[in-house]
C-alpha cells in the first residue's frame, strides 16, 4: 500500500523544464494582450491610431472616421527561444479578422474575432525517478501536454458626439476549450490521465477619444468582466496507454467501451479581468505622429483564478507602456513612396505573478510597413516585433520574434448604386 502511495505522489509532483514559453503555462495560458504586436495594422498600440490617420482598428471609438466599409484579415507567426538552452516555442495562427461598417461618418458597427489565450504547452521531467515497487525497481518519467485556448468574438459600435468627441462600446464573448494530458511512464508502459476544459465568459469595454486641437488627441478605455469566465471540467478515466499513442483507444486497458468519464465539474469566476488604458498622440506636420500609451491589467478572480495549464501560478496584474512613431501616406501625392505607411516603436511590460515574488519583465521594439493602394484605401501591412523577456530566477532570458501580415480591403458597400 505504501509503495502505491509513493507512486501516486510522484505522479502529482513534477520537477519540470519548459520546452515552450513559460507564460503558456500560467493561468488560462498566454493572453493575446501580452503579444508584442496585438495586430498588424496597429502594432502593439491598442488606442493610438496607426492603421490610418485618425483610425485604430482595435479602438472602436475611432471607427466612424472610416470612409468606406473595411474588411481586414491578419496572420501571425510567433517564436521564442531560451538563452543557453535548446528550448524553442513556435506557432502561427490567424491574429485577427475584423469587419467595420461606417454610417455617414457619425457612427459605425464592427464585428471582430481573434485569439484571447493560447495553451500550447509541453512539459517533461528532466530527472528520471526510480521507484521500488513490487520487488523491482521501476524507472519513471513524468510529462504534461496541453493545447487549446479561448477565442474572443467582439461586437463593437461607435458614435461621434461632437466633431472633437467620440465614444465606443464593445461586447466581447469569450469561448473555447482545451485538452490536458498527464502521463507517467513506467519502463515500457504509460499511465495517462486526461481532462477537457470548456470555457465561457463575457466582457464589456468602453472607449473614449477627445480632440484637444488639430495636433493633440487623447484616448482612453475601460474593460471589465460582465460575466467572469467559467470552466466546465471533464475528468477522463485513467488508462494504461499500451500502444503509447497518447489516446484512449480499443488497444488500451481498460477498454474504452467499459469506462465512463467522471461527473463534470463547473468552476465559476476563474478569470475576471479589469483593464484600463490611456493614450496621447501628437501630429507632427501633416502625416507624422508620435504617441505614448499606458495599459494596466488586474485579474479580480484572485486565487480562484488558477486553472492549471501546467504551472500553479497566474498573472495577477501587469503594466504596459508603448511608444510609437507613425508616418502616414500622403493622399494627394502621386509619388509611389508617399503611398507607404511606416511604423516603429518600443514597449516595456511588467507582469506580477500571484505565487512568485519575481516579476516578469519584457523590453521590445517593432517595425512595421504598410502599402496603400486604390482610392478606397486598401492596404497590405507587415509588422516585425523583437523582444527580450526576463524571468529572473526561473531561467535565462527569453528572446521573442513575432511576424505578422495582414490585408485590408475597403469598398463602397451598402451605398445606393445608380441604375445604368
Amino acid at each position: 500500500m505504501f509503495q502505491i502511495i509513493r507512486i501516486v505522489y510522484f505522479f502529482c509532483i513534477f520537477s519540470i523544464s519548459f520546452p515552450q514559453g513559460y507564460m503558456n503555462g500560467l493561468g488560462l495560458g498566454y493572453l493575446n494582450d501580452n503579444n508584442g504586436s496585438l495586430n498588424t495594422t496597429n502594432g502593439s498600440s491598442k488606442l493610438i491610431p496607426n492603421f490610418q490617420k485618425g483610425i485604430s482598428l482595435s479602438n472602436p471609438s475611432t471607427w466612424y472616421n472610416l470612409k468606406y466599409t473595411q474588411l481586414s484579415l491578419g496572420y501571425s507567426s510567433y517564436s521564442a527561444s531560451i538563452d543557453g538552452q535548446s528550448l524553442f516555442n513556435g506557432y502561427s495562427n490567424i491574429s485577427n479578422a475584423i469587419w467595420i461598417i461606417p454610417i455617414k461618418s457619425k457612427a459605425a458597427l464592427g464585428l471582430c474575432i481573434e485569439p484571447y489565450t493560447e495553451q500550447r504547452l509541453s512539459i517533461q521531467d528532466n530527472d528520471t525517478s526510480y521507484v521500488d515497487a513490487f520487488d523491482r525497481t521501476i524507472k519513471t518519467v513524468k510529462s504534461i501536454e496541453q493545447y487549446g485556448g479561448l477565442l474572443k468574438l467582439r461586437l463593437g459600435t461607435s458614435y461621434a458626439v461632437k466633431n472633437n468627441l467620440g465614444f465606443g462600446l464593445a461586447i466581447d464573448l469569450l469561448f473555447g476549450s482545451s485538452r490536458k494530458s498527464e502521463s507517467m511512464f513506467f519502463d515500457a508502459s504509460s499511465v495517462v490521465q486526461s481532462y477537457q476544459n470548456r470555457y465561457s465568459g463575457l466582457l464589456g469595454e468602453l472607449f473614449f477619444n477627445y480632440k484637444i486641437s488639430d495636433y493633440i488627441f487623447i484616448f482612453s478605455s475601460l474593460s471589465k468582466a460582465i460575466n467572469p469566465v467559467d470552466v466546465l471540467i471533464t475528468d477522463r478515466f485513467i488508462f494504461d496507454d499500451v500502444n503509447l499513442n497518447g489516446y484512449h483507444d480499443p488497444f488500451d486497458f481498460p477498454s474504452i467501451d467499459s469506462v465512463d468519464a467522471n461527473p463534470e465539474i463547473r468552476l465559476k469566476d476563474i478569470h475576471s479581468p479589469l483593464s484600463y488604458s490611456f493614450g496621447l498622440q501628437t501630429i507632427i506636420k501633416e502625416n507624422k505622429s508620435i504617441g505614448i500609451e499606458y495599459f494596466g491589467y488586474l485579474d479580480e478572480a484572485g486565487k480562484v483564478g488558477i486553472i492549471e495549464a501546467g504551472l500553479n501560478d497566474y498573472i495577477l496584474n501587469s503594466n504596459h507602456i508603448d511608444l510609437s512613431f507613425t508616418r502616414f501616406p500622403k493622399d494627394l501625392s502621386t509619388q509611389i513612396f508617399d503611398k507607404f505607411i511606416f511604423r516603429t516603436g518600443a514597449i516595456f511590460k511588467d507582469y506580477s505573478l500571484s505565487n512568485n515574488a519575481n516579476n516578469i519583465r519584457e523590453f521590445g521594439c517593432r517595425l512595421g510597413l504598410g502599402f496603400k493602394f486604390k482610392n478606397v484605401g486598401n492596404q497590405i501591412d507587415l509588422n516585425l516585433y523583437l523582444g527580450n523577456r526576463n524571468h529572473f530566477n526561473n531561467y535565462d532570458n527569453e528572446f521573442i520574434k513575432q511576424l505578422q501580415v495582414s490585408i485590408s480591403l475597403a469598398d463602397r458597400w451598402f451605398v445606393k448604386r445608380r441604375q445604368k
